[in-house]
Order: structure tokens, then sequence, then C-alpha cells
């Protein structure tokens, strides 16, 4: 009878330490989860923030500014390029170069990742946090080129054959002007074109108009470029110059090693 008492102490005694090591990855998990949420919301902070002082900036009723998912999004409609070209209207001209100064001007781009983290920065948590959890602020300027469904002529088709080559020339063309005005590192940049795939309103919407009015105002509609400002954290990704050289010599020198190997 004892002998059995003390088999169930036992393995009462590790059942215990059981639901305290699960009490504890469980409450790890939490607070990494917590932690994870509160640099979001400090991004999150920071996108608000810019989409109010690029939109009090603009007052144009063919530019909208609108805050969405992880970033801010500026949609420019109206006739931004001369028809079938990638070549943007001089009217649009100081309008793109001030949206990339309204971008660079925000309190995001001047955050500055590269120093340690201090308490006295407006922006310490942020920073802090990025470098506890061994993240990095990731920054995109992203233009996004979208044409309307009409096709481009045969006549016409001297340099571009479809839509989709034109739409993404002109998101190229918008980036280049955004940053030769803001002298911004071109890292953050990147253009697509999309063509006509991407519409707002159907084709068979378009389509079911009974006036040609109707039809190339909704087709205008289609005709935008939208630029996206995005922002959030990622798991480091780029190793130092030194350590990726290592790396680099590191992964020579095993292959000179299986070579000999494989060869006898």
């Amino acid at each position: 009878m004892s002998k059995k008492k003390n088999t169930q102490a036992w393995a009462i005694t590790y059942a215990d330490m059981v639901t305290l090591l699960l009490t504890f990855f469980v409450l790890l998990l939490v607070i990494l989860s917590e932690a994870e949420k509160q640099l979001d919301l400090e991004i999150s902070r920071l996108l608000d923030k810019a989409q109010k002082q690029i939109e009090s900036e603009l007052d144009d009723k063919n530019i909208d500014v609108e805050r969405v998912g992880k970033g801010v999004k500026i949609t420019i409609r109206g006739k931004l390029f001369r028809q079938l070209s990638p070549d943007i209207s001089p009217k649009y001209i100081p309008k793109i170069a001030r949206i990339g100064e309204l971008i660079k001007e925000t309190d995001l781009m001047k955050i500055n990742t590269s120093i340690i983290p201090d308490s006295a920065d407006p922006h310490f948590k942020l920073l802090d946090g990025l470098d506890s959890r061994d993240k990095e602020l990731a920054i995109e300027i992203r233009c996004e080129g979208h044409t309307d469904d009409a096709i481009i002529p045969k006549d016409k088709r001297e340099k571009y054959e479809t839509n989709w080559q034109l739409s993404t020339d002109r998101s190229l063309n918008v980036v280049d002007l955004m940053n030769k005005y803001a002298s911004m590192p071109l890292k953050y940049f990147s253009a697509l074109g999309y063509g006509e795939h991407r519409p707002l309103i159907s084709v068979e919407t378009i389509k079911s108009k009974k006036t040609r009015r109707e039809k190339d105002r909704l087709r205008e509609y289609n005709r935008r470029v939208e630029i996206y400002l995005d922002a959030f954290s990622r798991d480091k990704i780029q190793m130092d110059e030194e350590q990726l050289i290592e790396s680099l010599s590191g992964k020579k020198r095993k292959k000179k090693e299986v070579e000999p190997a494989e060869k006898s």
C-alpha cells in the first residue's frame, strides 16, 4: 500500500510540472503576441498620420487619399498621360512631384532605424520593439498603373502591343518623376502595370450601357494610377556585408569539399 502511494505521489508531481510548463509556454505566446500587436499599432499610427499629412496638402478633385490595409493609397485620375503614350501630361507633372515630396516629409519616412533606440526619441516604442524582436521596418512606395478596356488599334501598335505594357511604362514614369523631385532612395520604389485587368467597374457593366457617353464615363473611372505607401515589420532578412561575404565563402568551401568526395 505504501509503495502504491509513493508511485501516485510521483505521478502527481510530474503532472504538476507538465502543467506549469504548459502554462509558461502559453503565457510566453501571449506576451509575444501582445508585443507583435504593439509593433503593428505603432506602425498603424504612423500611417494614419501620414494619410492626414498628405491629404491636407492635396486639394484636387482628381486625387483621392485614403487609409487602406497596411498603408496609404493615393489614386490619381483624369488625363494623366498623353493618349496611347507613357508621357505624363504637363498639367500633372507638378502634382506628381508634390506627392513625392509629401511622402518624403511624412514622419514615417524620417524614422532612422539604423541607430540604437534612445528613450528621448518620439518613436522609441517602435524602434525598441523592432530592435528587441530582431525585426526591421519595411517601407514600400508602389505605383500601379491601370488602363480602360479599349484595345490599342492595330495601326497604333508601333511601341505597345497591349495595355499591360503601356500601363507598366506609365507607372515607371510616375516613379521616376516622384524620385526626381523627392530624392528618396530607389530601394523604396516599385512599379507595376495591370492594363485593363483590374477594373473598378467591370467590362460587362460598361458594355451594358446604352450610350457611348455612359461607357466613356465609366472607362475614364477605370483609367487611374494608384500610389501606395506601405509600412510593416518583418524579420531581418539582410545580413551586413561582412556576414554575407563570410556566408558565401563558407558555402564555396563546403562545395569544394563535397566535389572530391563525389568524384571518388
